[in-house]
């Protein structure tokens, strides 16, 4: 009896083995957030799991400041806005609104190191990790623009890229306003958008420079370009040219070549996003967060009530929405279904003045 049962196990280890193999590997769903309290009390940078266990603190600095596109494509490095104790010269030297040091660390909270010897106000990691686009106007930081979408004036600017591994920066587009940058899916590409005070466009150009389209043509300014994740779209914002209302203004959607343009809404928008399997897109306006198809439809607020929600973005996984909000208190951050249904509380012991999200751990 004994024997048969020895036999039995050993017959079945092999199918055990897969079967654990299968489930260990298989998407779970699961992601890390990173973020900067907003109580006075907490300070620093901290790490947390999706599902709010497992707080970390990887820096004490007061200073920092994420992004959305903070956390490396890998999960294994983190970049962010700092000044640190002998960054006081660079900034005093360069008086840029909107504009902070770059800094990057491992995830672990580990080798802090600043990238740039000058100040950015947005930076964008390629597809493999090993080259970043960012904005700056640190070379004519005297002049500035209207930015209106933020109704704020901004330095004239231009984009450039950065190799990581060599610290090689180069200037990809000339100073200009409503300076932007998106990295194609496969990282052979940019999307980019800057042109004049009054007007700007969307292209398309190859990482050397050497092949540049231009996508729009049009009265109106448009900004902020996003790839569908396939790599075959390009979805981004209109906005009026200051003292006009355009009806061109909203969010539009066109081929990578420039053709099939195609509104999605005139709602005035600022931001605009793709979902992971490319079925959606997440608008934020003043009046509230927002999800369309990407086929079409019309656009559904899934802020609900909420005044203020600040900063969304889609949750790795794609089957939820997560942002900021005071309506209870403190910022904290919030998670929503796609249609608006089942608002909860993320984590409750730590308030949020900003946050990112790591790409899922299963795909690391």
């Amino acid at each position: 009896m004994q024997m048969t049962f020895i036999r039995l196990c050993t017959r079945l280890m092999p199918c055990l083995v897969i079967l654990w193999v299968a489930c260990s590997t298989s998407p779970s769903g699961e992601y890390r957030i990173a973020l900067v309290p907003a109580r006075g009390g907490q300070r620093g940078l901290y790490m947390v799991n999706s599902d709010s266990t497992g707080a970390k603190l990887l820096s004490t600095q007061g200073t920092v400041q994420l992004r959305p596109e903070s956390w490396s494509p890998d999960g294994k490095k983190i970049a962010y806005f700092s000044v640190g104790p002998g960054d006081v010269a660079i900034m005093e030297n360069y008086r840029i609104p909107s504009h902070f040091l770059l800094y990057l660390m491992d995830a672990t909270g580990a080798s802090q190191r600043r990238l740039l010897d000058f100040p950015v106000s947005s930076f964008a990691w390629s597809p493999d990790g090993e080259k970043m686009v960012f904005v700056s106007a640190y070379e004519d930081p005297q002049r500035e623009d209207h930015d209106v979408v933020r109704g704020t004036r901004q330095p004239v600017s231009a984009i450039y890229m950065l190799d990581l591994k060599s610290g090689q920066q180069r200037r990809a587009t000339e100073l200009g306003h409503h300076c932007s940058a998106a990295w194609s899916p496969d990282g052979t590409r940019l999307a980019l958008s800057f042109g004049t005070e009054q007007k700007s466009d969307i292209y398309v150009a190859s990482l050397d420079g050497k092949h540049t389209r231009r996508l729009t043509d049009s009265s109106t300014i448009n900004i902020h370009p996003s790839w569908s994740p396939n790599g075959k779209t390009l979805a981004y914002v209109a906005a009026s040219a200051p003292g006009e209302e355009s009806p061109d203004a909203g969010v539009w959607m066109l081929d990578a070549d420039g053709t099939n343009k195609k509104q999605v809404t005139n709602i005035m928008i600022s931001e605009v996003s793709w979902a992971p399997d490319g079925k959606n897109l997440l608008l934020l306006s003043v009046g509230g967060i927002y999800v369309v198809g990407a086929s079409g439809g019309n656009p559904v607020k899934i802020s609900g009530v909420l005044e203020r929600p600040m900063d969304p973005v889609f949750t790795p996984d794609g089957q939820k929405v997560m942002f900021r909000s005071n309506h209870e208190g403190d910022w904290h951050l919030y998670t929503v279904g796609l249609d608006g249904a089942n608002l909860k509380r993320v984590i409750g012991q730590l308030s949020a003045s900003q946050f990112c999200l790591s790409p899922l751990l299963s795909k690391r």
